[in-house]
């Protein structure tokens, strides 16, 4: 299975189809096997950072009678002779042959085959990052208290918001995956500076240390993902704005929470400024959150669901803008505020997270990916300050950057 003298301490522990190999049905022959793209790249860095290589699979078509043990030991002498042409190779391939009816102990996610991997490589299962793209990758994981990856992948989007299944990271693809290991390893490495048996302080401390440092890498691979496609969605919001204002109309903000914090916060950068070495007139935009008297009045009379449909009714012009902020997209009092600015001709720009009743409203949506609800809310500011920052390049862009009449 490969170098004799190769002993990693921490192993991942990958699924095959759709994780590592492109999804087949019943694969059964060594010519349909294909590495999914970035799938070798990402090997190559598990690799470097020095941890080994654990395949397990499920292959009921063994006992469906798709293919028989035969067949799939020339499939994973293949894929081996693949990886071994790639400079790679895997400590073990573990497969579980039952069906789901069996009741087998070895069928994923029942951890028989990962224990017995831990076993035989000299590895803790708990210290292992095990990476598949279906729940019940996710779960055994889970099971022996692993790092847990899902790559949406293969079956991985569909089960990708399914927020009880709760792995530790989703990833796109097997390359990503490798990068959060990368970073989690990291904090590990960092934790190694408090005492092996520390006291109780030192014990809270680095807790409170692990759980800080996983929360800041947490938003910054979030950041690397938006700085990727969803830049094309900030540019034309902030385009829209811009040409909005340029044109006369304004800008009308809602939100609830901490998204009513953040309507008011734009406000106040557009009115203002946000660079403060950048001269320019009053910008015009309006926080549908400040005026207690018009808030408390609307919910007493018609309702809490009309304060914000209510305020645009009356203040929105066809040609402005209205920006809904919601994080989780679903709020009552939003969508009817949008669904008054679309009757009277506004346009509307969601900035939400992925796939919700907003974001499907809008004109324009900013959905930003995850489902931790406190990394969405502070990447929302990220995006309102990019957004605010690109506004008043569009529109007071300084001397070296004008374009030529």
């Amino acid at each position: 299975m490969g170098s004799q003298s190769f002993s990693p301490r921490r192993f991942v522990v990958l699924d095959r189809d759709g994780t590592l190999i492109a999804e087949k049905h019943y694969l059964s022959s060594p010519s349909q096997l294909e590495f999914l793209p970035n799938s070798i790249e990402a090997l190559h860095h598990f690799r470097r950072l020095g941890l080994g290589l654990i395949l397990i699979t499920n292959q009921s078509g063994i006992a469906r009678g798709f293919l028989d043990w035969e067949k799939l030991e020339r499939i994973h002498r293949h894929l081996e002779e693949r990886l071994q042409a790639e400079g790679l190779f895997l400590q073990g391939i573990y497969v579980c042959p039952h069906g789901p009816e069996d009741g087998c102990a070895c069928r994923k996610p029942k951890t028989a085959l990962l224990e017995r991997a831990a076993r035989e490589h000299g590895f803790n299962p708990e210290d292992s990052f095990v990476i598949g793209d279906k729940a019940s990758d996710i779960q055994m994981g889970q099971n022996v208290g692993a790092t847990t990856i899902l790559v949406t992948t293969g079956y991985g989007k569909e089960v990708a918001d399914c927020r009880e299944l709760g792995p530790d990271h989703v990833a796109k693809d097997l390359a990503e995956a490798a990068r959060f290991v990368e970073a989690k390893l990291r904090i590990i490495d960092s934790l190694a500076q408090f005492p092996a048996h520390p006291g109780k302080e030192n014990a809270a401390r680095r807790r409170l240390w692990q759980r800080a440092q996983s929360h800041l890498l947490a938003g910054a691979q979030l950041r690397e993902r938006l700085a990727g496609s969803f830049l094309d969605s900030i540019v034309a919001a902030a385009s829209m704005i811009g040409e909005a204002f340029r044109s006369g109309h304004r800008l009308l903000l809602c939100g609830n929470g901490g998204s009513a914090a953040d309507c008011q916060h734009m406000a106040a950068e557009l009115v203002g400024r946000l660079c403060q070495t950048r001269l320019r007139g009053p910008l015009p935009a309006l926080a549908l959150t400040t005026d207690s008297s018009v808030l408390t009045a609307l919910a007493n009379d018609n309702g809490f669901e009309t304060i914000f449909e209510r305020q645009v009714e009356a203040l929105g012009k066809e040609g402005d803008i209205l920006l809904a902020i919601s994080t989780s997209g679903s709020s009552p009092n939003i969508l009817r505020a949008v669904a008054k600015a679309r009757s009277l001709s506004l346009r509307v720009i969601a900035l939400t997270s992925e796939r919700t009743e907003l974001a499907q409203q809008a004109d324009l949506a900013l959905e930003v990916p995850g489902h931790n609800t406190q990394l969405i809310q502070e990447l929302h500011l990220a995006v309102e300050h990019l957004l605010c920052f690109l506004i008043e390049e569009f529109l007071f862009p300084s001397e070296k950057d004008r374009v030529a009449p």
